[in-house]
This record gives structure tokens, sequence and C-alpha cells, in this order.
């Protein structure tokens, strides 16, 4: 009995990867496969698979392309890919938990086949910078979107679905110029996966480590107010040879302003800069145990009960949690929560705190880098 003739083509090039990013914040190189799919449709139902590009590490970094001439060539495809991955514990995509590997896991089902993706974690790229897309003023989360942020460009000018007729085009006549075309756009798919890694590292900036370096009292440029600015190293805890954990500096790719109410983050290369509005005027101390004062309406302040009994009855009442305070003039730091003491507010049930300024605040580098984390909440990013 003759065997069917299988038609895959297989391309296989050695590349260097330049990307910034450090790999092993996500795994071992040999243990990490990165890969996308390229099908003539959405539906694993009714649509076929005709390419698979995957990007492994085994003495270097190898990108490899299963393509698919015919239906035919299905089963061989996914027993190449299957094969390689299962040496691998990390596969990493982007929206591969969203499409790739649901229609790979339902093809394999279709056609009997005893693979699965059960002992291999998936490390989806676009799921990870979801946080990101408002914070980086991102139009979408595509794919060359991000490389586009990020300063990479494509000879590949299709999408995905661009490409479903040129497949279609090529079973035909089978041209070389399409061929080259369907390969180019995954090749490069691929090939940007992990120079786009480094748009993780606002997340792992932002949540990592701060080492305060300096600060500076300035006057604002337009308005005739104070700024504080605040420089910091963004570090991110490695585990030590020991146990005891190493400190590696975090970079971002491209620099980035925030804007909030009272304050400014700018992140450029490995150090996060914030500017804080001050405020020049009078604040409220409100005292916790208001039960032990009276408040003086003439002089809108309170007073304790101890010193409260030589003044007039006429001339005071008892304090509520809302009028017992003490007046406080001076230069204040605006605080999204209670960081530094005393807590200052401009009316009773604002939630926006001040402490009172001085350079000895940021003396403690355990409140200093407490202040910055404060404020990159205001961000409420879910990372």
């Amino acid at each position: 009995m003759l065997r069917e003739r299988i038609t895959l083509i297989r391309v296989e090039k050695n590349i260097e990867l330049n990307t910034t990013f450090d790999m092993s914040l996500i795994a071992d190189p040999s243990d990490i496969m990165f890969f996308d799919i390229e099908t003539t449709g959405l539906s694993s139902w009714k649509s076929g698979l005709y390419l698979i590009g995957l990007l492994t590490y085994d003495d270097g970094w190898k990108l490899i392309q299963y393509f698919c001439e015919d239906v035919s060539d299905e089963t061989v495809v996914l027993e190449s890919f299957f094969t390689l991955l299962s040496s691998k514990k990390v596969l990493i995509s982007f929206n591969g938990d969203g499409f790739d590997i649901p229609f790979l896991a339902h093809m394999v089902e279709q056609y009997g086949l005893p693979y699965s993706f059960d002992k291999v974690e998936s490390y989806d790229i676009l799921k990870k910078i979801r946080p990101l897309k408002k914070l980086l003023g991102l139009e979408n989360l595509k794919l060359k979107t991000c490389e586009k942020f990020l300063g990479i460009y494509r000879e590949d000018r299709f999408s995905g679905g661009d490409l479903i007729n040129v497949y279609f085009q090529w079973q035909e006549d089978r041209s070389q110029d399409k061929l080259d075309c369907l390969l180019l756009h995954n090749f490069e798919d691929i090939e940007n996966m992990p120079n786009i890694l480094p748009i993780l590292n606002y997340i792992y900036a932002l949540n990592g480590s701060f080492s305060p370096e300096a600060q500076e009292l300035v006057k604002h440029p337009t308005e005739n107010r104070k700024v504080l600015s605040l420089r910091y190293n963004c570090f991110r805890k490695l585990s030590g040879s020991h146990g005891a954990p190493d400190m590696s500096l975090i970079s971002v790719p491209v620099p980035v302003d925030l804007k909030l109410d009272n304050w400014f983050l700018n992140l450029t290369g490995h150090e996060i800069n914030l500017c804080a509005d001050l405020y020049e005027g009078e604040l409220k101390y409100y005292y916790s145990d208001y039960k032990d004062y009276y408040y003086l309406p003439m002089e809108d302040k309170a007073i304790h009960k101890s010193v409260a009994e030589f003044v007039d009855r006429k001339f005071r009442k008892k304090a509520t949690a809302k009028t017992c305070y003490q007046r406080v003039s001076g230069l204040f730091l605006p605080e999204p929560e209670p960081v530094f003491s005393p807590v200052l507010f401009r009316e009773y049930k604002d939630k926006l705190s001040y402490t009172q300024f001085s350079p000895e605040l940021f003396d403690d580098e355990a409140l200093t880098e407490a202040y910055l984390r404060s404020v990159i909440k205001q961000l409420k990013l879910k990372i």
C-alpha cells in the first residue's frame, strides 16, 4: 500500500534576539517557546490551520515554521509542534489564551491526537499588558500597535485576515511571492514577540522596589507655587543564590508622562520622577479624641477640656468630630493616603490629606518609598 505523500513545508532559521527584556523574569530560555498560528478563519469548527510559527532555544534561538500545503498536512503540523512543545515549560503567545491555544486544542480533539497543553504554562502577553492600554495611551492592544509604540517597524503590511484569500490563491497557483508573503507575516509576528516584551517593564517598574535618589524643591514654571521633585531608581527583586533577594534595575523602553490631580509621574529608563504640587496656606489638624475637647466658635479652634474649664461657658461648646481641629499654617505635601504625620486636611470629610513639608520628611527611605507607592495606587492599575 502506497503511503499518501506529505506536502508539509518546514522553514528553519537561526536568529539573534535583540530584546532588552530579561527573559529570566519569565523562565530559563531553554524552557521557553514562543508561538503563533495562522488559520483560514476564527472558528476551529469551520476553519483550517495553515501555518504554525515558533521560536525555541537550543544552543541558540531558532525560528521554525510549519506550513500546510493542504488540509492533509494539519495532523503532521500538530504532531511536529507538540513534539517540540513536550520539552518546554512555558508557552509564550500574543492572545494565545483567547485564540491560538483553544483553536489547536479543538483540532487535536477533532483528530483524536494524544496531545494537550496541560503540562505547559501559558504566558499570554496580551493578558499581561491589558492594564497598560490607558497608561500608555495606546489606541488598542494589537501586536502591531505595541510594535509601533516601541518603534518596531516590520516589512509585512498585512493582517492575518488579509492573508486568508492569499492562502487560497496560493493553493491554486503555488506562487512563490504569495508563499513568501504568508511566511513573512507569521515570521515577523514571531520574531517581534520577544521584542515587545520590554513593554512589560512598565508593570515591573511600577510594581517593583524603589530606591530614593534625590529631592528638589522648585518653583512651578508658569504658576506661583512650589513643586517637590523626587527621583527614584526602579528595581525588581530576584532570588539570590543563597535565598537572599538580589536587586535588578528595571528600565522602561519609552519615556512616559502620567498626570494625576496633585502629582506628575515621569518614567524614563530605570528612573521614576515624582512631582508633587505643594500647598501653601492654612489647613486643619483634627484631634481624634474629640470628646475631650471644646470648640471655641469665636476663635474657630478646639482646646482640651483641661484648658476649656477656664473659658466662659457662653464662649465654648462641646467639640464634634467636625469641629475638633487646630488651624496650621505653612507649606504642605499632599498625600493620597496618610504616610507621614501629622495628617492635616482642608475640611473634615476631604479624602485628600496633607502633611507639613520639610526636606527631613524624606530622610526615612521606607516612608519615601511608601509615599511613591501611595501615588502609584492612584493610577488604579490591576498589576
